[in-house]
């Protein structure tokens, strides 16, 4: 960059510095003054001095602000740079001011369009600043009065509300006097009409033999009944609380507590069954029935239950299963050898002349399976009683099982089983379980709804579970019966025309829930069937 302008005619400088404006000329990088009009000079507080020096030498209280890196800026870009109100620090009187400018720094081009000095104009602006900001607090000041104003008048108003709410608080106050006088008459007379409910509770739970007890709003017991001592043997004061709950067997305890809490948590009726020792240490099945105590404004205060000894069931139900499991064996052993022998006869009946012979040994084959079929579900009725219900789990494909399923069903030709859904679930399980349970669905829905020629099979993934569905078109089931069909020995049919002990749909219940999964339906009388259960995928 040259050290010195190159302008061509002194007629411009002549002009710049008789026009009375504040105007200077920089040139290279260290900004030498070139030009320099008095006004800026009085800008500045300098003297002519300063011409071609570099600008923060010459004006040294620059150093700092940010003008200098500004004009470096327009020099290298070439790009004007302009301001409005902009402060700057200045010695003015030999004392450094802040004052506000409204500046232009323009590039000064030669003819090839390359940037080699600065044109700078500057006005000073600061009474114009310093008066706006001097509009702008009175008027500040203006809206704070108004403001002021408003509050006083809304004060006003307040305080003329608050006289007559404090006259409306005297009449209520006095109200509300006389229905305290009101309110403790009803509460007396109330209290003794408690009084006298607590006694006849009392007096009807102490001539009770069946265990009854009562817990407050915080699940702790607080009455026994005399029936409750004399079972368990025990003082009032061991049983309340949770001391009652030490005498329950420790394989029913968590079960019982889970169930408990989980009524109480919702306010709701609760049964079940649980063992307990009794005064001479032997456990007892008890049947607990709870329900909520209420006050009369529906404030919930506790439970009150009752327990009944129903160990004789108990043992009568087990030397039922104890039976079956006995009979099921000694059955199995004669039905293996009559099965043998009818394979073989069926091997020769295309031999057999008599047509007789043919009906007869394919009526023989039809009963071999129905027994077969019983047999085996007594067998596993006996096996999920004792825990011996085992599964052999493995990775299998859902489709695959339902595809290859109920064979027996296909070759039929009555009716056409359609596997829909998802194709590729895989199951970490027990297949030959689980295919039992489709088999026992599919096969229920060929007897109950036989006029159903197609059976849906369908597979769905819900999250981290897999959903499977038998549907038929059939006649469906009555919403009073379906929340019985999973309980053992259930027939949902009642006159007597079809089969069965009511053991399969138990036992596909217990294979499933044994998987981690649930099973249910889903029927409205006359809009078909779907039972459906879920497990985990692999």
């Amino acid at each position: 960059m040259p050290n010195h302008l190159h302008l061509g005619q002194d007629q411009i400088l002549a002009i710049l510095s008789s026009s009375g404006n504040a105007t200077a000329i920089y040139a290279n990088s260290d900004l030498h003054i070139q030009f320099v009009s008095d006004a800026m000079l009085a800008f500045w507080g300098k003297g002519r001095d300063i011409i071609g020096q570099p600008l923060e030498d010459g004006v040294p209280e620059l150093r700092g602000q940010p003008f200098a890196d500004m004009l470096r800026g327009v020099l290298s870009t070439g790009v004007a740079n302009t301001g409005n109100a902009t402060p700057a620090e200045t010695l003015i009187q030999g004392r450094l001011q802040t004052r506000y400018y409204a500046y232009a720094f323009q590039p000064v081009k030669d003819a090839a369009g390359n940037t080699y000095a600065v044109l700078h104009t500057a006005a000073d602006v600061t009474d114009n600043v310093l008066g706006a900001e001097a509009i702008r607090q009175a008027d500040d000041q203006l809206q704070a009065l108004e403001r002021e104003r408003s509050l006083n008048e809304e004060l006003a108003a307040t305080n003329e509300e608050l006289n007559q709410t404090n006259d409306e608080l005297i009449n209520t106050q006095e109200t509300l006097l006389l229905l305290n006088d009101e309110l403790e008459r009803r509460v007396i007379t109330r209290t003794s009409e408690l009084s006298e409910s607590e006694s006849r509770f009392r007096a009807m739970a102490e001539g009770s033999g069946i265990l009854i007890a009562v817990s407050d709003e915080h699940r702790n017991a607080i009455y026994f009944n005399k029936a409750w001592l004399n079972f368990t043997g025990k003082s009032m004061p061991c049983l309340l609380g949770f001391g009652w709950s030490g005498l329950i067997h420790p394989d029913d305890h968590d079960r019982y507590i889970r169930i408990y809490t989980s009524a109480f948590n919702k306010r709701q009726d609760f049964n079940t069954e649980f063992r307990i020792k009794d005064h001479r240490g032997t456990y007892r099945w008890l049947l607990v029935n709870g329900v909520p105590r209420l006050l009369p404004n529906g404030t919930f205060i506790g439970y009150v239950s009752s327990c009944t000894d129903i160990t004789e069931l108990k043992e009568v139900e087990q030397r039922k299963d104890d039976f079956i499991s006995i009979a099921s064996h000694e059955l199995k052993t004669p039905l293996t050898s009559l099965k043998a022998s009818l394979q073989l006869m069926e091997r020769l009946q295309e031999q057999a002349s008599p047509p007789l012979l043919v009906r007869l040994i394919d009526q023989c084959s039809r009963s071999m399976v129905k027994i077969t079929t019983l047999i085996e579900n007594l067998l596993n009725t006996s096996r999920t009683q004792e825990s011996q219900l085992h599964l052999h789990k493995s990775a299998f494909s859902i489709d695959e099982m339902l595809n290859n399923c109920c064979n027996h069903i296909r070759l039929g030709g009555v009716h056409e089983l359609i596997v829909e859904g998802t194709t590729e679930l895989m199951i970490f399980g027990d297949e030959q379980r689980l295919d039992q349970v489709v088999v026992n669905l599919v096969n229920n829905a060929v007897k109950y709804a036989p006029k159903s020629k197609e059976i849906f099979l369908k597979a769905e993934r819900h999250g981290d579970m897999a959903k499977i569905s038998v549907r038929d078109t059939g006649p469906g089931i009555g919403l009073e019966k379906q929340p019985h069909l999973f309980e053992r020995y259930y027939r949902a049919d009642e006159s007597g025309q079809y089969s069965g002990l009511g053991l399969g749909l138990y036992i596909s219940a217990e294979i499933v829930r044994r998987h981690g999964g649930e099973i249910g339906v889903d029927s409205e009388p006359g809009n078909g069937c779907t039972f459906w259960f879920t497990l985990p995928l692999a």
